[in-house]
């Protein structure tokens, strides 16, 4: 990996605001502890799919496939759960039997999405790199499918809900241009250009394959039902892919690289425009209380 190679999340984190990124990595400032809850039950979901597809033959009939998920899902539960994570029993509980459903259904017997992942699966956390002007980008996609037209790469979270779509594409501009504050999208923006561009120096990539990403939404609609002996949690998963936004806006999402790969390794941490940073971002930023910038205009005021 070359020395200016970066990856999405730290882009993304300078993206939204510089001097944040400069606290959270050059000088590395702690800042108070937060709950591990969803990184725990993040590592719980990611490592069954990686177990299970790592498991995985082509011609493994689905209810095989699906006992072996249900079944790595509660070790990986007893492994990583702890219940200092949770308000009560109850709560803990809950969340077990949620994202439980989450599995149950990725890998339903009957047409879960998850079958064929498993199945087709040619890579599990697998370190990407590319470069593309003298700037590294790199990072690690969960999963990676072969279709019948080339490859298919996967990045597993809970929800996708406030991430990139085609409705929100054109926001990509307005940050460029310092009319908006999109972080959470720019992220999703830096992601998809590692992941699709990274795939292509893998030893499994042949010339001329077609490539698409998307993140899928493992717990992307839940519902809960009271019976007369508890309650039923039933969740449903599906994909949103980016494929066609990063063919779309091709030149806005490598120029917003730029902008931010060549701010972290120039040292350049200036919040511009400070107007919209410090009125979207600031407020609810770990850093808020030592930030000179922000200080400086409660002195003005």
């Amino acid at each position: 990996m070359s020395e200016n190679s970066l990856s999405p999340s730290r882009l993304a984190k300078y993206a939204a605001c510089p001097r944040q990124y400069e606290y959270s990595y050059p000088q590395d400032i702690n800042t108070p502890d937060r709950t591990e809850l969803y990184l725990n039950q993040g590592k719980i979901y990611h490592e069954t799919i990686e177990d299970v597809c790592d498991a995985t033959e082509r011609g493994d009939d689905a209810e095989t496939i699906h006992a072996r998920a249900m079944r790595i899902f509660d070790e990986k539960w007893d492994e990583h759960s702890t219940p200092d994570d949770y308000e009560s029993v109850a709560h803990k509980e809950y969340q077990r039997i949620e994202n439980q459903a989450a599995i149950d259904a990725f890998f339903d017997p009957e047409g879960g999405d998850g079958i064929e992942h498993a199945r087709r699966s040619v890579a599990t956390e697998c370190w990407v790199e590319c470069e593309r002007d003298g700037r590294g980008l790199h990072g690690k996609a969960d999963n990676v499918i072969r279709t019948d037209e080339g490859l298919h790469v996967f990045d597993y979270k809970r929800n996708t809900r406030g991430m990139l779509s085609t409705g929100t594409a054109d926001y990509l501009a307005d940050h460029l241009n310092g009319d908006g504050h999109e972080p959470k999208r720019i992220r999703n923006a830096f992601q998809t250009a590692t992941y699709i561009e990274g795939v292509k120096n893998e030893p499994f990539y042949e010339d001329g394959m077609d490539v698409r990403f998307s993140f899928y939404g493992l717990l992307n609609s839940t519902s809960f039902e009271s019976n007369p002996s508890g309650y039923n949690v039933s969740v449903r998963g599906y994909p949103r892919e980016t494929t066609e936004i990063y063919e779309e806006h091709h030149d806005t999402i490598w120029a917003l690289i730029r902008a931010a790969h060549d701010g972290i390794t120039n040292e350049t941490y200036d919040p511009a425009p400070f107007a919209i940073i410090s009125e979207e971002a600031c407020p609810n930023c770990e850093y808020r209380a030592m930030c000179p910038d922000r200080l400086s205009t409660e002195v003005k005021r």
